[in-house]
């Protein structure tokens, strides 16, 4: 019997680190969502259409995501983890090869067809293959979130850098229709192959008895009935607000600072690579300490980015835009490697697609708290008042680890009772 269990562990093990893999390598593609900023002035220029205009595209994109990714946990119960990444393929390419085809003169089409259509694919394919591959990983869920969310945050990197060079030469219209069919055949190719695990994966690679009468307590609990998810919210939606308000406009913040137009290109993939060690470094975090840990850690890292860009907007000096934009790619790439692990820690695996679409709402919070300071502070051209406001948002969301903590060790304490009274 012990051998049998042996080789079966041994089995999920193989299988799990190509579903790992393929599914990396997916989300890789799907990750050009952060690759805007490279993107936006050549739509300027291509498209004939005003950089603020255009700038707008990467909120709505952010927004259209996380409507995409709780829209994509329904549509996974009817047709089912293929069939949902599928979809989201078909969305990709109409949104990216539409944009190129429509987008001349028509910023209506971009926000439609880039922004919408092409966020909503992501949202869809990202929570289905997240949702699927993380269950593979019940005893190392930070560490398969990490290298997940790896491949999704170098993306603007490796295949965003990659295409722009293409677009002096070919155009941006051909590189946009390429990327699209580029993802579009990733993402089927992904579909056909990562399946969902057997039911007691849990039992079976973690050696923990399941609970033998009814669910496992923490599947009853749903996030917006529960107090602490809205205190990781508060967290989540800031540090986010932080990272968008960067990551969107690096480039040409870094070159309203001084930088060249070469470095400040190069800074969007160190930002992004930052962005993408940050999800297995803070993966591997989790793993070993809690999710307190890793929102204290991270929360103390967005000071230092909002502080950072702060400083670089008041003296002009550029190299402390350089600190705070790295340090604001490592705590915004932390998040969704804490959001997916906390979804599955906290709420179970039963309805985890459900409650991973629900938690990354904060992204939609975090692009519409971007869009507030911006306003509060007199428009997004004031980028000195937007970082002071956010720095000022940064200390909350360290401040907010310490109420959460207690809420957290009060509901994990609950849960274990509950566990060992069903056992």
């Amino acid at each position: 019997m012990a051998e049998n269990a042996d080789l079966k562990v041994a089995q999920i093990r193989r299988k799990r680190v190509a579903y790992l893999a393929v599914s990396t390598v997916s989300l890789l593609f799907l990750g050009l969502i952060y690759a805007f900023s490279l993107f936006s002035a050549p739509m300027c220029a291509t498209f004939e259409l005003e950089k603020n205009d255009v700038s707008l595209t990467f909120n709505i994109m952010m927004m259209a995501f996380c409507v995409g990714a709780v829209i994509g946990s329904q549509i996974e119960k009817v047709v089912g983890v293929r069939g949902s990444i599928i979809c989201a393929g078909i969305m990709f390419l109409v949104g990216f090869a539409g944009t190129g085809l429509f987008g001349y003169g028509s910023i209506m089409a971009v926000y439609l067809l880039y922004g919408v259509c092409g966020g909503m694919g992501v949202g869809i394919g990202y929570n289905s293959i997240i949702a699927t591959t993380n269950v593979w990983f019940p005893d190392k869920v930070g560490f398969s979130s990490g290298v997940l969310m790896m491949g999704f945050g170098v993306s603007a990197l490796l295949v965003g850098n990659l295409s722009l060079s293409f677009v002096a030469s070919a155009g941006l219209t051909p590189v946009l229709i390429a990327l699209g069919i580029a993802t579009f055949a990733v993402a089927l190719a992904c579909a056909f192959i990562l399946k969902r695990p057997p039911e007691n994966i849990i039992e079976i690679m973690t050696g923990k008895e399941a609970v033998t009468t009814g669910d496992d307590p923490a599947d009853n609990d749903k996030p917006l009935s529960t107090p602490s998810f809205y205190v990781y919210w508060i967290w989540a939606i800031i540090v986010i607000a932080i990272g968008l308000a960067t990551i969107g406009s690096c480039a040409s913040d870094a070159q309203l600072v001084g930088l060249d137009t070469a470095f400040a290109t190069m800074l969007v993939g160190v930002v992004s690579t930052a962005n993408g060690l940050a999800r297995i470094v803070m993966g591997v975090v989790y793993d070993k300490t809690n999710v307190k840990v890793t929102m204290a850690v991270n929360a103390g890292v967005a000071v230092i980015a909002a502080g950072g860009i702060f400083v670089a907007f008041a003296t002009g000096m550029g190299v402390f835009y350089v600190i705070g934009a790295v340090c604001c790619g490592f705590c915004y790439g932390t998040v969704p490697v804490a959001t997916s692990a906390f979804s599955r820690q906290r709420f179970g695996s039963k309805n985890y697609p459900l409650n991973l679409s629900i938690a990354n709402l904060a992204i939609l919070f975090g692009s519409l708290l971007n869009i507030a300071v911006q306003a509060a502070v007199g428009g997004a051209e004031n980028r000195l008042g937007v970082f002071a406001a956010l720095l000022a948002l940064s200390a909350i969301a360290l401040a907010d680890v310490i109420p959460f903590s207690k809420m957290w060790n009060r509901d994990m304490k609950r849960l274990d009772e509950a566990r060992t009274q069903a056992n």
